[in-house]
């Protein structure tokens, strides 16, 4: 009781100083980006619409707040701490959104105007007052050039050397996905703005200038990967369709709807031919990149998909089930009796036939990286370590452990020699894979001192 009474002061104490919270100007936008993926007219989750401010207390499995207290309504219980439920599969809200929420409550939870549907502008602070998670890195085939996405922005940097790194600039309001291409030539953006569009920047690695963008779909990509020859860009999308992008900006993208929620991950087989993609519908499949069309659905998992790759074997699949599997493409592609059609087909024979196990993971998988010779595999989970994979036997070759936990991202270079990480701390830390040494840890973005 008196620990309850104390939070319950503590949040008063803290919002009588609080200015008036607008829910049009300040709520909606945090709704809007971060949660009506989730909570809208198109996907229901939890029985919560957010997306219409009518619904907001008459909708959800429980009630989505309670005026006037912010220390036992849902809405702030499940954006704090230090991992906060929400937003899923998301880095946390900063400090000021969580802020701005709490006060909004604690003031009542007024709805102060119905907010216009309009695409907010992005703003790329000089400096950040606290430093942004580094939601997916990339680096180069010969581990010589790196880069790491902080929500709006990119930062390229020279893995040695103490030379300035160089700020690319989006429009989008948060990236999911960079990657640098096999032949060196062109570092991948790809993100775009929550239940508005999906984009894709192509830039010169060289010089950090924009050569092309591409809005496509009415939401955010998420991860993808470059072919083989570098000449086109697989994104998966919030529709449950893989985008295939040309570099070439007169060449019209392609798609292929293959799941029934959000494409997580895509991966392109080692020949491209192939795509290899996983979702929030809990499904790993297999399809053709000429056809379009998908060939199987080779697995069904108990949780998420968050991260697929390609060995010039198998598919390779993790997520929050806790488990790594590979699949034998050449059994599971030939000759495997289906039941079912499109999205509902499943193998009629045993998984048994065509699965390749990996040893069980410490925690949910929130990311998985081939070297570019494809004989080595990295694993990132929640917890603070990485392994790395042999892809011929499937053997633990090294972990790395101690690293800033959780990591949102990996990478590894052209032989796997070397590994870099993005974290939720905002830190990218770059390693020798064989040795497990720590070469290089950078915040990417300027932070402001704490005074």
């Amino acid at each position: 009781m008196r620990v309850t009474l104390f939070i319950s002061l503590l949040f008063i104490a803290v919002g009588l100083g609080a200015a008036e919270v607008s829910y049009q100007r300040d709520v909606w936008p945090i709704f809007k980006r971060h949660c009506i993926g989730c909570h809208s007219a198109q996907k229901t989750k939890g029985k919560l619409r957010l997306d219409d401010p009518k619904l907001l207390r008459s909708t959800g499995e429980d009630p989505l707040f309670v005026p006037g207290k912010p220390e036992v309504s849902m809405l702030i219980k499940q954006i704090i701490g230090d991992e906060p439920e929400m937003p899923q599969n998301e880095p946390p809200l900063s400090a000021a959104k969580v802020n701005l929420l709490r006060d909004w409550v604690l003031q009542g939870a007024k709805i102060d105007a119905t907010p216009a549907n309009s695409v907010p502008a992005v703003v790329i602070p000089k400096a950040y007052t606290s430093a942004p998670a580094v939601t997916s890195v990339t680096i180069s085939t010969d581990g010589k050039l790196a880069a790491a996405a902080c929500r709006s922005e990119v930062v390229l940097f020279k893995v040695e050397g103490n030379d300035a790194p160089r700020r690319v600039p989006t429009e989008f309001d948060l990236i999911t996905h960079v990657e640098l291409s096999p032949d060196g030539k062109l570092l991948a953006i790809a993100g775009g703005s929550p239940q508005q569009f999906g984009g894709v920047m192509f830039v010169n690695p060289a010089d950090g200038k924009t050569l092309s963008v591409r809005r496509l779909g009415g939401d955010t990509f998420f991860r993808g990967n470059f072919a083989p020859d570098s000449k086109t860009i697989a994104l998966g999308a919030a529709n449950g369709a893989v985008f295939l992008i040309p570099v070439d900006a007169s060449a019209p993208p392609k798609s292929i709807e293959l799941h029934s929620d959000w494409v997580m991950d895509v991966a392109f087989t080692a020949d491209g031919k192939q795509l290899v993609s996983g979702g929030r519908d809990k499904t790993i499949k297999v399809s053709s990149v000429a056809g379009l069309k998908l060939l199987r659905s080779i697995d069904q998992s108990p949780e998420m998909i968050t991260s697929v790759a390609a060995d010039p074997l198998n598919a390779i699949a993790a997520g929050d089930a806790r488990v790594l599997k590979g699949y034998d493409f050449k059994i599971a592609l030939s000759g495997v009796e289906v039941s079912g059609a499109g999205n509902g087909s499943r193998p009629v024979n045993k998984l048994t036939q065509y699965v390749r196990t990996y040893e069980g993971q410490s925690d949910k998988v929130t990311d998985l990286a081939l070297s570019g010779d494809r004989k080595l595999l990295a694993v990132a989970t929640r917890s603070a370590e990485i392994r790395l994979y042999q892809t011929t036997d499937r053997k633990r070759k090294t972990a790395i452990t101690k690293v800033p936990a959780p990591v949102f991202s990996i990478a590894l270079n052209g032989d796997g020699s070397r590994l870099i990480l993005g974290s939720k701390s905002g830190e990218v830390q770059i390693y020798d894979t064989a040795s497990s040494k720590l070469l290089k840890t950078i915040v990417p973005v300027p932070v402001l001192a704490k005074k």
